[in-house]
This record gives structure tokens, C-alpha cells and sequence, in this order.
């Protein structure tokens, strides 16, 4: 790799985009570890949470995310055990995201990554999108669903993900600008995609 190559990269993605796959072949192809599932149970064992608790909030609280970023900076932090269980449950995650960055080059899949990375020096921060009739596929076959239910899953999913998202960071999911690169993969496909963040991160 050369001398600008970005070891850590995060990817955020429309459901049913293809992303997590895009992901995980990113991390096989460069020797990177992945960071998915793996990082709600670094969470609770990190923090003597129960998992499936981190798992229902770790996209699911909506808080106040600028007064909490404050309180993680502050010498007030010793004073965590009194905030509410949501709130600590979310500077967990912040910290479980650093530290797993800290560790090494890594892919890390959603979870505001790209925002709680944000001044990294060797992040690439990529969106996955897909265009409409691809995404209901993609959804139909992979979760065996009929065209209603696979519609009413992918909206109901990336509103959950664009609340969680913009509750944390104050930004607009999806927004190019939040990005270092936003991707179709509906128009280059997985392997195109896989090889166009690949040969990015590596430059």
C-alpha cells in the first residue's frame, strides 16, 4: 500500500444496497478485520451490557447527541452510571468504534462510524446506494419475501437507520457531503463496487 492508503474504512448503506456484502469482501480482500455483529457484542462484553439490550438500542436511540459528545469529553465522565441506561449505551458504542480503530486497519458497517471516525487520518468513509427496483430484488430474494412485504421492510429500515443517524450527528444520512465517496452499486454491481473501494483505500 502506498502512503496515502486508508485503513480504516467505514461504509454506511441504503438497505437492500448490497453494502454489508460490499463490506465483507472489502475486509477479505485487504486482510482488514470486519466489524458488524462483532462490534454489538464488543460493546456488552466491554461494558457488562446484556447484548441483546446494545442490540435493540445501538440503532434504535435518538438523544442528545451534542450534550452527549460534551459529557464523553469532560471530566464529568466519571459521573456516567448516573446518566440513563440509553445514554450510556450509546457512549459505549462511541468508544467501542474508537477503540476498534485504534486496534488496526478495519471495516466497520453503519453504526455512525463514519461520524464518530470523522478526524481520523486513514478513514474512508463510503455510502452504498442502489437504485429502486434492485434494492425490492435484492430484498425479495435474500429475506424470501413478496414485493409488498420486501417495500415495507426496505422503508421502514432506512427510516430506523436515517433517525438513528441524524439523531447522533446531526447530519443528514445519505447527504454526499457526509461522505468521502457515495457508490451505486446497482450500476457497477458488487464486484465493481468491491474493487473500486479497494483500489481507493490502497492508493
Amino acid at each position: 500500500m502506498g502512503e496515502m492508503a486508508k485503513q480504516i474504512i467505514t461504509l454506511s448503506r441504503q438497505y437492500g444496497s448490497g453494502g454489508r456484502e460490499i463490506g465483507e469482501r472489502i475486509a477479505k480482500t485487504l486482510g482488514y478485520r470486519y466489524f458488524d455483529r462483532e462490534l454489538i457484542r464488543r460493546i456488552a462484553e466491554n461494558e457488562g451490557f446484556d447484548l441483546e439490550l446494545v442490540d435493540r438500542m445501538s440503532e434504535g436511540f435518538f438523544g442528545r447527541v451534542s450534550t452527549l459528545f460534551s459529557f464523553a469529553n469532560s471530566a464529568a465522565s466519571k459521573d456516567e452510571d448516573s446518566l440513563p441506561l440509553a445514554d450510556r449505551v450509546f457512549l459505549a458504542q462511541m468508544r467501542a468504534i474508537r477503540q476498534v480503530a485504534d486496534e488496526g486497519p478495519c471495516v466497520v458497517i453503519g453504526h455512525s462510524a463514519d461520524y464518530f471516525l470523522a478526524d481520523h487520518p486513514d478513514l474512508l468513509s463510503v455510502f452504498i446506494h442502489a437504485d429502486w427496483d434492485s434494492r425490492v430484488t435484492r430484498v425479495m430474494q435474500r429475506n424470501d419475501l413478496d414485493k409488498t412485504a420486501a417495500i415495507a421492510r426496505i422503508k421502514k429500515i432506512d427510516r430506523k437507520r436515517a433517525a438513528f443517524y441524524e439523531s447522533h450527528t446531526d447530519r443528514s444520512w445519505g447527504e454526499t457531503d457526509n461522505y468521502h465517496l457515495a457508490l451505486s452499486s446497482s450500476y457497477f454491481g458488487i464486484d465493481q463496487a468491491v474493487e473500486i473501494i479497494c483500489s481507493i483505500a490502497s492508493a
